[in-house]
C-alpha cells in the first residue's frame, strides 16, 4: 500500500497548545513525519510561529503580531488557554522550530500567513532560514497567497511549494501548473476521488487538511492522498496501520 505521511497540524495540537514547542515536541515524540505550522513577521521583522494575525485567541493579550516586537511577544503566555499544565509556553521563533525539525529529521510544512498582510520580503526571509538549517529538501511552503508561492518557486525552484485553498477549485491540477507550484493542499470537504486521481496523473502530490474525523481519514486513505494534515496524530497513525 502507498505510504501516506502524517503532518501534525500546528504540532500535535490535540494534546498541547497549537504552534508551541510543547506541541511540536509531542509530534516528534510520536514520530509524525512532519510538522505543519504558520509564520508571521513581527514589528522588528522577526519570524514567529503563530496562526492568527492577532495574539488574542491564544494568549489573551491584544494586538496584531505585526505591531508587536519579538520581546513583547515573548512576554505572553501561549499555553494556559489550553490547560494550566502548559502555563508559560511561549510563541516560538521560526528558528526554534526549524532547529527541532533538523535535530529530529522531521519534515516541515511552513504556511506563509501573508494573505491578509503582505509582509514584503517574507519569502526570502523564510527560505534563508530553511536553507540555514539544511531543510530545503524537507520543506514544503504553502500559502493562500499564490503570488507569494510563485515568488518562492522562481527564487528557489528546488523547494516544494503548495497552493492552499478551501473552494471547489476547477481542475486544481491545471491551476497549480499555471501558478508553477509542485503540490496541492486541499481542504478535505472540497475534494473528490477523481480530483486526487487527476493530480496523481499530473505528478502533483495532494495533501489534505485538516483531517480529524475517522471516517474522513479512511476516505482519504482509500483515495491515496500523499499526506494528511491532522490534529489527531496518533488516531491517524492507527488508521494508517489498519
Amino acid at each position: 500500500m502507498k505510504t501516506i505521511e502524517v503532518y501534525a497540524h500546528r504540532g500535535y495540537s490535540a494534546v498541547a497548545p497549537e504552534n508551541t514547542m510543547a506541541a511540536f515536541r509531542r509530534a516528534a515524540d510520536v514520530q509524525a513525519e512532519g510538522l505543519e505550522f504558520d509564520v508571521h513577521r513581527t514589528k522588528d521583522r522577526q519570524l514567529v510561529v503563530i496562526h492568527d494575525e492577532t495574539v488574542q485567541r491564544t494568549t489573551g493579550a491584544s494586538g496584531k503580531v505585526r505591531e508587536l516586537t519579538l520581546d513583547e511577544l515573548r512576554r505572553l503566555d501561549a499555553g494556559s488557554w489550553f490547560s494550566d499544565d502548559f502555563r508559560g509556553e511561549k510563541i516560538p521563533t521560526l528558528e526554534k522550530v526549524l532547529r527541532l525539525a533538523a535535530d529530529t529529521g522531521m519534515k516541515v510544512n511552513i504556511e506563509l500567513k501573508n494573505n491578509k498582510f503582505r509582509y514584503p520580503g517574507m519569502e526570502q526571509d523564510v527560505m534563508e532560514r530553511v536553507d540555514r538549517f539544511g531543510l530545503i529538501g524537507k520543506a514544503v511552503l504553502s500559502s493562500f497567497n499564490h503570488y507569494s508561492l510563485r515568488e518562492v518557486k522562481e527564487r528557489y525552484p528546488e523547494v516544494d511549494t503548495a497552493i492552499l485553498y478551501m473552494a471547489s477549485l476547477y481542475e486544481p491540477w491545471n491551476y497549480a501548473k499555471a501558478v508553477g507550484v509542485s503540490s496541492i493542499h486541499s481542504y478535505w470537504p472540497t475534494m473528490e476521488k477523481g480530483m486526487v486521481e487527476a493530480c496523481r496523473k499530473e505528478g502533483l502530490p495532494v495533501r489534505a487538511f485538516t483531517v480529524n474525523r475517522v471516517r474522513v481519514m479512511r476516505r482519504m486513505i482509500e483515495w491515496g492522498v500523499d499526506a494528511l494534515i491532522s490534529d489527531q496524530v496518533e488516531r491517524l497513525q492507527q488508521e494508517l496501520k489498519g
